[in-house]
């Protein structure tokens, strides 16, 4: 005979089975000692300055990311690996990484088949207030610039946009991997902040061929150890008005090569891992649907 539980009962049920897998996973952490890494620790810091002020699915998952596991089983043999959870934010120190090193491998392989590389910064004077708006008018002076008579002999590249405040004010600027000989700094300046309403920008330039700049040229929207010491209405008005924009753009031959360099970095990436049983079949499951699918059978 089958023992059926109450809604109270199973919510109960749940709950138990909860805590008993994260008293497991802390007693795994202490006995092996470990700190908390960087990326966690900065992680934690925003967390804290936004509990209270910021809701949503964003946040959710944000809290989520690295507190929670992701299930993997076999479909063949039931074999259950623990998988920790990512939330995949662009503002994530735990995450950030993934983004940029996807982008440092296309960039690393296109620059390597060029004999010009130059890395192109353009900055713009601060501002008070950091919405989307002023995100949105940025990447439209960007590709307006493109268009212009400076760059007429770029022949590729991509174009990386970081947000900074170090007290006086938001900084916008971009950073630039670009194929190109030779750019007339002086025009860039004038044609730059013309295009952002000033009397000139404070760009430069720099040529690649002696050195590896690829890494600043696929940087993170914003530091993540930068955005922790914001105060907290800082840090909120940073997420709330990035939410749904792009930072970073591929142009030129850069874009035409982009799938067929992101076809051959797939065929160099090392084959998943099969199961000890070697199947190579898995379910994914969440920490919550791995709790009531454990409770659920426990029943039968």
């Amino acid at each position: 005979m089958t023992l059926k539980l109450s809604g109270k009962d199973f919510s109960e049920k749940c709950q138990e089975e909860w805590r008993k897998r994260l008293r497991e996973r802390q007693e795994r952490t202490r006995a092996q000692g470990e700190l908390i890494p960087g990326p966690d620790l900065l992680k934690e810091t925003i967390r804290m300055k936004l509990s209270g002020l910021f809701e949503g699915n964003q946040m959710r998952n944000f809290e989520r990311c690295g507190n929670e596991m992701m299930y993997q089983t076999c479909r063949n043999c039931g074999r259950v690996e623990e998988l920790p959870y990512s939330c995949s934010l662009k503002w994530c120190p735990r995450c950030q990484w993934k983004k940029t090193g996807e982008r440092v491998r296309i960039l690393r392989k296109w620059s390597a088949s060029i004999t010009q590389p130059k890395h192109l910064v353009l900055t713009q004077r601060n501002f008070p207030v950091l919405t989307r708006r002023k995100i949105r008018e940025h990447k439209q002076h960007l590709q307006k610039f493109r268009r212009t008579k400076v760059f007429k002999d770029v022949r590729g590249g991509a174009c990386s946009v970081e947000i900074t405040n170090e007290g006086n004010g938001w900084h916008l600027h971009s950073h630039w991997l670009l194929d190109v000989r030779w750019l007339e700094m002086p025009e860039v300046s004038r044609t730059w902040g013309s295009l952002c309403g000033q009397e000139f920008g404070i760009v430069k330039v720099k040529d690649l061929r002696a050195g590896d700049y690829v890494h600043e040229c696929a940087k993170y929207v914003c530091e993540g150890n930068a955005m922790a010491q914001w105060p907290p209405e800082q840090i909120l008005e940073f997420v709330q008005a990035i939410k749904g924009c792009r930072f970073f753009f591929q142009f030129g031959e850069l874009l035409k090569q982009a799938k067929r360099i992101r076809a051959e970095l797939a065929q160099e990436r090392p084959e998943k891992e099969p199961c000890e049983c070697g199947c190579e079949d898995f379910v994914f499951e969440t920490e919550a649907m791995s709790v009531l699918n454990q409770i659920r059978k426990e029943q039968q």
